[in-house]
């Protein structure tokens, strides 16, 4: 039976950006799939040579990743300050990331897969050569017996000792028949064989396959432990001078009412309760940047709790929804992600409250898509669940900025009004300088520091 050939090739028309790129006679984008029938082994040579294929495939990409992140770091050495450049390496990094982490997890899928078929085709092979040993041995007795007893001479008196013509096409038939059995059990014999070759050759080929997986698979988890590192210096770096770019960004603003219908209406009429203290937002985590100035430098005007996405944040007092609006992806965020408003802020909440007979504005940023429980107008009590923790917009992992603003005697009304004209989360205290620090003296709305109020 002739064997279809499933072959991989190079096609010399495909000159994007003056490259070669390979073609493939299969269909490999369905990689799950092709994992786990690879991992297997293949039953005939087509089998074979589309998993060849599909391992050429995945040489491929991962050569293709390999010059990706010897070019990011070649563009990491040679940065100096210019953010845009920050800003496309940083996206760089994290799409880099992300295949690095893809195919590490293939790898590993594949080599556990590999392992344990292997074990499995081993006891197979055992089990067909025993098979097959016994055969073949079977045969060439019961040939060497019917030749001794059946010899040339012993033919022809058989066949010349018949009584008559029905009785010598009788004995020849016989004669016939004893050959073919012996034809056809050879023919089986035989097929056995190669059954045991291919799954032999098989075997190779999964342990060879293993082998490359492992080495590839250490070299990728300690790339992607060099990448992380870059990454965290870039972000040091793009921290200094990402108050300016905020503030640059965000002054700019000027379309209300791109916004309009994530905002609180200007006719919204309520009572603002007075609470006892603030609750902490968020349970657990662990502050990983304070306000005023990040750890390795930069202005920094809130407090960041860094903790795993899908985290519970809370109303930390009674109060009302002026803003609410997740449009971004919940870990979409990266470095010069200006998704959300405040521009950067990903998905966003503020809200006005009242504790100990002050007015406060609190504001949360880089939040979840999912999980978004409030909208604007809406009424919430302290303690009640509003978003979850996540990783979007203009942020560098995940975690959950908070701002507060002391609001002095304001009153409802009026937050509502002023909020409802400006959509200035930042009450009029600007977005690049301390100046309007409430510590430092500055007249109500003022900047607070979160610490002063939130304890885990």
């Amino acid at each position: 039976m002739k064997q279809k050939k499933w072959i991989s090739f190079f096609c010399a028309l495909a000159c994007i950006g003056g490259m070669i790129h390979p073609v493939y006679a299969q269909d490999y984008s369905d990689e799950d799939a092709w994992i786990e029938q690879c991992s297997k082994p293949q039953t005939t040579q087509e089998g074979v040579n589309a998993c060849q294929g599909f391992q050429d495939y995945q040489q491929e990409r991962y050569d293709q990743l390999q010059k990706d992140v010897e070019q990011y770091s070649k563009d990491i050495e040679s940065l100096e300050s210019d953010t845009e450049k920050m800003e496309a390496l940083a996206k760089t990094q994290k799409d880099l990331q992300k295949q690095l982490e893809s195919q590490i997890q293939e790898k590993q899928t594949m080599i556990d897969s590999i392992e344990k078929e292997i074990k499995s085709l081993d006891e197979k092979i055992q089990k067909k050569q025993k098979e097959i040993d016994t055969w073949d041995k079977q045969i060439k007795t019961r040939m060497k017996n019917e030749q001794a007893s059946t010899g040339t001479n012993m033919l022809i008196d058989l066949i010349m000792g018949a009584q008559d013509l029905n009785d010598m096409l009788r004995r020849i038939t016989g004669i016939e028949r004893i050959t073919e059995d012996d034809q056809d059990q050879i023919n089986q014999l035989n097929r056995l064989k190669e059954e045991l070759n291919l799954q032999k050759s098989e075997q190779v080929r999964l342990e060879e396959e293993t082998k490359s997986k492992k080495n590839q698979l250490e070299e990728q988890k300690s790339q992607a432990k060099e990448l992380e590192d870059s990454y965290n210096q870039l972000v040091e770096q793009y921290k200094k001078q990402m108050a300016d770019l905020e503030a640059a960004k965000r002054a700019a603003f000027n379309d209300i009412e791109s916004i309009r219908s994530n905002m609180i209406s200007v006719s919204y009429s309520g009572t603002l309760p007075n609470v006892s203290g603030f609750t902490a937002p968020i349970s657990g985590g662990r502050i990983s940047a304070h306000t005023w100035a990040y750890p390795g430098g930069g202005l920094h005007l809130g407090m960041d709790y860094a903790v795993p996405i899908g985290t519970p944040v809370l109303a930390p007092a009674s109060g009302v929804i002026l803003y609410a609006d997740n449009p971004a992806p919940s870990n979409g965020g990266y470095l010069g992600n200006w998704s959300g408003y405040p521009y950067g802020g990903g998905n966003t909440i503020e809200m006005v409250c009242r504790v100990n007979g002050t007015t406060y504005a609190v504001s949360f940023a880089h939040l979840s898509r999912e999980g978004f429980a409030v909208s604007a107008g809406q009424s919430v009590a302290q303690g009640q669940t509003i978003a979850l923790t996540g990783n979007s917009g203009n942020s560098s992992g995940p975690h959950c900025h908070i701002e507060v603003y002391n609001l002095g005697n304001m009153s409802l009304e009026e937050a509502v009004s002023r909020f409802s004209g400006s959509a200035d989360f930042a009450w009029g205290t600007g977005w690049n300088s301390t100046a309007t620090a409430c510590e430092n003296g500055y007249g109500t709305p003022c900047r607070e520091r979160p610490e002063r109020f939130f304890t885990n």
